[in-house]
């Protein structure tokens, strides 16, 4: 019953802007607020907080001290390649930091449609092998939505060209096969008032540049898991992306990765990062499934 009355509550709030809004962004080229996309005051005080340049992308260093301490969190947010940092990526960060005591790197990363994958993805992997080379305890990959596609297609390269693996992956509603084929995706369209397909496909076309839709390097989840450490996903069972975490578990079976994978019932797309009871309860997964590691 409350994972019923917090699905409805937050599909009441979502409902109204949320369905066609990505469509709305993209014809607008509207990347989000701007004065959402730096570290807010409150993290500031509490945490220390360095931002430094990358291809001239902020990227983000909290905590950073701690590198030589604990394995460092690399978050990639969601947002559908075209929406930067928000008030909630930031919240979960901050309850990331208080929970594991870890250093945490925040990318504002290349967003579409001004980038493609090519350069999204160098951003990233470049990232990733900075941070991989200076923190002694290794990396952790966490991503929510089309972050999640970023850090399994990080992980994937790094499998490929026989680099320094991450710790472990952690997934948040992930968005891994942009082919669009998944007939599921069509039965769960009607539930999830926070995605629709049309602007998904229109996302992914421009993320995916002239690469096929079905190119693992574009859909992770269609290539191969071999090698990879464990993976940790989080989905709900009324997220339209419900269907990529299905593949990903086959995928994940086949290549006999470690994974574990936590699925809510009546749980739409994001609703980990919202203010909710559910949300709350996976946030303390989150929490201790990083801390295994340390």
């Amino acid at each position: 019953m409350p994972g019923m009355i917090s699905s409805l509550s937050y599909q009441y709030k979502v409902i109204t802007n949320a369905k066609n809004h990505l469509k709305k962004q993209l014809t607008a080229r509207d990347h989000g607020d701007p004065q959402q996309r730096t570290p807010p005051k409150s993290l500031e005080k509490r945490h220390r907080t360095q931002a430094n340049e990358r291809s001239g992308h902020p990227v983000y260093y909290l905590d950073y001290d701690r590198a030589e301490e604990k394995p460092c969190i690399l978050y990639f947010h969601g947002g559908s390649f075209l929406t930067g940092l928000s008030g909630k990526h930031w919240r979960f960060a901050r309850k990331l930091l208080f929970g594991t005591g870890c250093p945490m790197v925040v990318p504002d990363y290349p967003l579409i449609p001004e980038h493609t994958h090519r350069g999204i993805l160098a951003f990233c992997m470049e990232l990733y092998l900075d941070l991989a080379a200076e923190c002694p305890h290794g990396v952790i990959l966490v991503g929510d939505g089309a972050g999640a596609n970023l850090a399994l297609s990080v992980a994937r390269q790094a499998v490929r060209k026989k680099l320094p693996l991450p710790v472990q992956i952690l997934l948040l509603s992930p968005y891994l096969d942009l082919s669009g084929t998944n007939p599921i995706r069509n039965v769960l369209a009607h539930r999830d008032p926070v995605l629709e397909p049309d602007g998904c496909r229109e996302a992914a076309l421009l993320y995916a540049g002239s690469r096929s839709l079905s190119d693992p390097l574009i859909s992770p989840v269609l290539g191969s898991m071999e090698g990879l450490p464990k993976v940790t996903a989080w989905t709900g069972d009324n997220d339209i992306l419900y269907a990529d975490t299905l593949l990903l578990k086959d995928a994940l079976k086949k290549a006999r990765t470690p994974y574990h994978i936590y699925t809510y019932p009546n749980m739409v797309h994001g609703w980990m990062l919202e203010r909710i009871p559910e949300g709350r309860r996976a946030l303390r997964q989150i929490v201790l499934t990083i801390r295994e590691y340390l």
